[in-house]
């Protein structure tokens, strides 16, 4: 990317950010994919996507100076900021046990400061006002910017689907295992961007449907669309979902379309108590079907773990494990995973395979990375972030619709994350934080 346009781009994007601040996130978490786009500043190798982090952070430092609001959270939560202390010093401690100093500062920097820091700034402005705008407002615009996001994520991906368009030659070269990669060269990265969406999605459309009704507004009028917000966001949101699914299912994302289940149950489940008894049908119908069903054999040995993919996962996990019983304490250290574990790799079932960049599973990649203690910080963060959404439904004695489908989102996050690591990414760990921020924030304001 030539330099000169990434300086007009930064200045653009300091004056939107100064005079939209709400745009501004919403403009930064549509573009979460933007940090392939890669550069150096000087000898600093850098992305777009962190260039855009430091100028939000910049102008909320500048604008706002609310270091009040942050404190304000810490008291509120601090079952949770215990959780984020133990995890962020576990990070900084992992750089010291790496075998690799540059690249841990890099995903020290990418995975754990930036994406925290990024919730902070979020969390923040739930009790306050900036450019005349209070997280209300400016949480509906970062979830239009992750839908967003996401709709053209998966246009890309379908597009693909039918073209192979800048797919990866190993996966284009087998017409049968043909799996589309989106902007991200690998398969499961779609899925994993695209399926905590869909719940964001669909609270966007619940929302936006209400408020037109509400304000008596018509999306259709004299058979032309009317460009109101509510009705862009309502369009995006609907287009959202379907080309989404089309995507992972291109993906071939098994693990992201499990948590996809898992997340809409759990939201079908409490959104009413009609749809409860619907869910729990669901549910009963479903898993009878895959057991008991010969024809849906095949997904009854991938969900069970019985396939090529899930025997080789069932190694990983084991060699991960056994590395673990060595280095409880202290794990492998950041980015140092691949080196570490090549003594206790071994072939799956006779055959010979790579070794991996994290143990594709969300709880064993925090550990052998982050040690015992960041596992610990990441399990509180996790039971803060449950309880709260759990409180916040016993208090009101119905669940809060955008708490309802963050959680859903979480959810999503978590049940992928059984079979592949949805957090060791850069848009994956902003998406990620963002989940916990727009929690507190729906929290405080008490919408």
């Amino acid at each position: 990317m030539p330099w000169w346009l990434i300086i007009i781009y930064a200045l653009l994007f300091t004056f939107l950010t100064w005079r939209r601040f709400d745009i501004a996130l919403a403009l930064f978490f549509f573009a979460l994919p933007s940090y392939l786009i890669r550069f150096n500043i000087g000898p600093m190798p850098t992305t777009l996507l962190e260039v855009m982090f430091w100028i939000i952070v910049a102008v909320w430092l500048i604008r706002s100076c609310n270091i009040y609001h942050v404190a304000y959270n810490l008291k509120q939560n601090k079952f949770l900021f215990t959780g984020v202390t133990l995890f962020l010093l576990a990070a900084t401690v992992s750089i010291f046990t790496s075998s690799n100093t540059l690249s841990a500062l890099g995903e020290w920097k990418a995975f754990y400061i930036e994406p925290i820091i990024m919730f902070l700034v979020v969390a923040a402005m739930s009790s306050q006002q900036f450019n005349n705008l209070t997280i209300k407002q400016s949480g509906k615009f970062i979830i239009f910017g992750l839908v967003v996001g996401g709709l053209i994520t998966s246009l890309l991906a379908i597009y693909q689907h039918f073209t192979g368009w800048m797919v990866p030659y190993s996966f284009w070269e087998n017409q049968n295992t043909f799996r589309v990669t989106a902007w991200y060269g690998f398969p499961n990265a779609v899925g994993l961007f695209l399926a905590p969406i869909i719940p964001l999605a669909i609270y966007s459309i619940i929302q936006n449907w209400r408020t037109i009704q509400s304000q008596k507004l018509s999306v259709i009028s004299h058979k032309k669309l009317k460009l109101t917000a509510y009705g862009l966001r309502l369009t995006a949101a609907v287009l959202t979902i379907p080309t989404s699914l089309l995507a992972i299912y291109f993906a071939k994302s098994t693990g992201a379309l499990v948590g996809l289940a898992a997340g809409l149950l759990f939201s079908l489940f409490f959104y009413n108590k009609k749809s409860r008894w619907f869910a729990i049908i669901i549910a009963v119908v479903s898993l009878s079907s895959i057991l008991g069903l010969s024809d849906l054999s095949s997904i009854r040995q991938e969900l069970l773990l019985q396939d090529r993919s899930g025997q080789i996962r069932l190694g990983i996990w084991g060699e991960t494990i056994n590395f673990l019983k060595d280095n409880p304490v202290l794990g492998a250290g950041l980015a140092s995973y691949q080196e570490k574990i090549r003594p206790y790799h071994k072939p799956v079932n006779g055959e010979n395979i790579e070794i991996f960049h994290h143990p594709h599973n969300i709880f064993l990649t925090m550990w052998v990375n982050l040690g015992l203690m960041g596992l610990v910080g990441f399990v509180l963060i996790l039971v803060w972030f449950f309880k709260t959404a759990l409180t916040w439904n016993m208090k009101n004695g119905t669940w809060n619709k955008r708490t309802l489908f963050v959680t859903s989102s979480m959810v999503v996050l978590l049940t992928a994350g059984l079979v592949d690591s949805p957090y060791i990414k850069n848009d994956l760990a902003m998406l990620f934080w963002l989940l916990p921020a727009l929690l507190i924030t729906q929290k405080n304001v008490k919408k």
